[in-house]
Formats: structure tokens, C-alpha cells, sequence
């Protein structure tokens, strides 16, 4: 439109300069003397008219064109090289890149800000803007996501993305805005492992093995029902606790065994896939509800399309993961499907905790979606 404008004052004013008009004294200017600069000052002329007009439209529809300039903390406790980091920075880049510069998002790996709890608890809280973790980090603040800590739900990772993708996800978002999140979206990196310097191939191998779990209820619970002693710590204290022999083992994904080093420190990688690791990525919840619509607009688009690559990146990742931990001197495990059963079967404790401390109804969404997805 502000060009439009330009060539129409431009042909207007060399229209005007052709047949000659009268000045201010009543002298004549000439159509030909200096015609280049006439017309070179005819569209300097017609380009600041554009430019006022752009502006005073501007202002009556109450909008620059640009977006406010924000700058936002992302913060996890895992490294650099997890599907987690590539997907907050890709989701980095591309409000960077769509906003001109204007929105902006440091991030902060490892720790930096605090351990998983309260990172979590700062952003509900309004002084970290956005987090990313898994749905477990989520439990001690919105009790609902238990449903995904009951374990060995999924047969498959192509399962579990499936259910992930489905309308499940749009009935979490009432007890996410609940909590003080905006889910903006999920990845996954696959399944949770158990690490240990002690082989596992059957139920009996992990009697009194002392296993690091995150403080959640229901994984001390499943552990424990497994016969081994399970140990409630910090993700950022495992690395120490395995290297000095405190613990015998932990559990986690591909993703973190490499991102935090444990490979260096432990023997096995047992193929336990009993709990998917489902990764959340927020925002706190007031100030995605203040911000301008446009710019949510953006937010939603980016964050849509930070998950897919994260998503693309995910199988390939778990791969090369597993090869530097065999690199490394670790043997991987894969338990038969007798094991496996019996894991599931030890697992009813928890299925039974989380029915009673959530209730029936989302407990049986869940399995109806994991059901549709076989």
C-alpha cells in the first residue's frame, strides 16, 4: 500500500513538473531544465508522504506492525545435547527470526537455575518464564500427570506417540492452566532405562540393588515392588552418588545416561522401557494469558513447530546415544518378554495409587487412547 502511494504522488508531481506551474513569485519553471533532479526530488517528496501516511494509519488502528520486545528465561536441569535443549532453541530461533529480534530467550541448561523442582515451582511462580522437563517434574504440581507414571502403559515408542498426538492431550490442558502452565508441547525421547554395575536379566538380579529414582512417589513405589531399595535423589546429584558408590544404579533415558556422563560410571544399560519419557515443554501460565494476541499467535506457531523437529530428532538421537554408551564399555540388556510381563505384573501397585489419588476417569482415558493406538 506504501508503495502504491509513492508511485501515484510520483507521477502526480512529474505530471505537475511537465506542463509547468506557477511559483510563489509568479515565475514559470521549466518542464525540461533539470528534469533528473525534479523527478529524483518528486519521489524523495512522494516516499516521506508514504511514510507519514503509513504512520498516521498506524496509529489509527492502534498497531506499529511490530511486535513487543520481551525477553524470556527458559531453564532445565538437563545438558546441552538432550531432545530438550534442541527443542527450546530451536523454538528460540524462530521467535527471533519472526519477531525481528524483539522476543528473545535465554536458556539455561544443566541446573544453571536450580534443580527440576524449582525451576518448575519458579516458572508456576512467575520468575522463570518458560521450563522444560518430563510429565513426572509435573506431578508434585499438578497430581493429574501421574497417569503417566504408571508404568510399562506402552507397548511401543510409536504407541505412546500416538497417544501423545490424540485428544488426551487437550484434556490435560484444564488442570495445566490450573496448575499456572500453558503447555506449549510434548516430545519424548524415548523410553526410561535402568543403568547399573550389576547385570539384570531377571526379576531376582535387582533384589537390595540400591537404584536412584526421582522423588516421586510412584517410581519408589514401582521399585520398590521390584525388590530393589529405591533411593530418591536430584537428577544433578547422580553422576557423584554413582561414582562413589552410594548407588548401584538409576534410571532414565537414553538422553540424560549420555547427557550426564553415567556411561563413564556404570556397567549395564538394562532395557527396562518402563516408563516413556514423555518431555514437557511450558510457559507460565499468566504471562502467556497477557500477552498480545499476535504475539501468541507466534508463540503457539513456534512452539507447534520447535516439537516437530524436536520429534524428528528423537529416533535418531536414541541411537546414537546407545552407541556411545556401547563405545563406552556398556553392555545393553534386553529383557525377554517373560520379564517383561512380569515387570507389568509388579506394576499394579502403582496403577491402583494413582486411581485413588486421581480418580477413575482420566486413568481410563488414558488406557481407552492407549487401546485406539495398538
Amino acid at each position: 500500500m506504501r508503495k502504491l502511494a509513492a508511485m501515484v504522488a510520483v507521477s502526480m508531481v512529474i505530471s505537475l513538473s511537465g506542463c509547468g506551474f506557477s511559483g510563489s513569485d509568479g515565475g514559470k519553471v521549466s518542464s525540461t531544465s533539470g528534469a533528473s533532479q525534479t523527478e529524483a526530488q518528486a519521489e524523495a517528496q512522494a516516499e516521506a508522504q508514504a511514510e507519514a501516511q503509513a504512520k498516521d494509519d498506524g496509529s489509527a488502528s492502534g498497531t506499529t506492525g511490530e511486535f513487543p520486545e520481551y525477553h524470556w528465561t527458559a531453564a532445565m536441569s538437563v545438558a546441552e545435547n538432550t531432545i530438550n535443549y534442541m527443542m527450546v532453541e530451536k523454538f528460540a530461533q524462530l521467535l527471533d527470526e519472526r519477531s525481528g529480534g524483539r522476543i528473545t530467550v535465554d536458556i539455561y541448561p544443566g541446573g544453571q537455575l536450580g534443580n527440576t523442582t524449582e525451576f518448575t515451582e519458579a516458572v508456576i511462580g512467575g520468575s522463570i518464564d518458560i521450563g522444560t522437563g518430563m510429565t513426572t517434574d509435573l506431578v508434585d504440581f499438578i497430581p493429574s500427570y501421574a497417569v503417566f507414571d504408571m508404568p510399562n502403559l506402552f507397548a511401543n515408542v510409536e504407541q505412546m506417540r500416538a497417544v501423545l498426538s490424540g485428544g488426551l492431550v487437550s484434556a490435560l490442558d484444564e488442570y495445566n492452566n490450573q496448575g499456572g502452565i500453558e503447555m506449549l508441547g510434548f516430545s519424548d525421547a524415548g523410553f526410561r532405562q535402568l543403568t547399573s554395575n550389576k547385570p539384570v536379566h531377571q526379576l531376582a538380579d535387582l533384589q537390595g540393588q540400591k537404584i536412584r529414582v526421582m522423588t516421586n512417589q510412584y517410581h519408589i513405589a514401582y521399585w520398590n515392588a521390584l525388590g530393589a531399595a529405591a533411593t530418591p535423589m536430584q537428577f544433578t546429584e547422580v553422576f557423584m552418588g554413582l561414582q562413589q558408590g552410594t548407588i548401584d544404579g538409576e534410571e532414565n533415558p537414553y538422553m540424560n545416561i549420555v547427557g550426564n556422563n553415567m556411561q563413564e560410571v556404570q556397567k549395564y544399560v538394562i532395557e527396562t522401557n518402563h516408563i516413556g519419557h514423555i518431555i514437557t515443554f511450558f510457559m507460565n501460565y499468566n504471562l502467556y494469558q497477557s500477552l498480545p494476541e499476535d504475539v501468541r499467535a507466534l508463540v503457539d506457531e513456534c512452539a507447534e513447530e520447535a516439537t516437530a523437529y524436536a520429534n524428528s530428532k528423537a529416533d535418531e538421537s536414541i541411537a546414537e546415544y546407545k552407541k556411545t554408551c556401547e563405545d563406552a564399555g556398556c553392555e545393553i540388556i534386553v529383557l525377554d518378554d517373560k520379564v517383561m510381563g512380569e515387570l507389568k505384573e509388579k506394576a499394579s501397585v502403582v496403577y491402583d495409587m494413582v486411581r485413588e489419588n486421581t480418580g477413575d476417569e482420566l486413568v481410563d482415558q488414558l488406557l481407552a487412547a492407549i487401546n485406539e493406538a495398538k
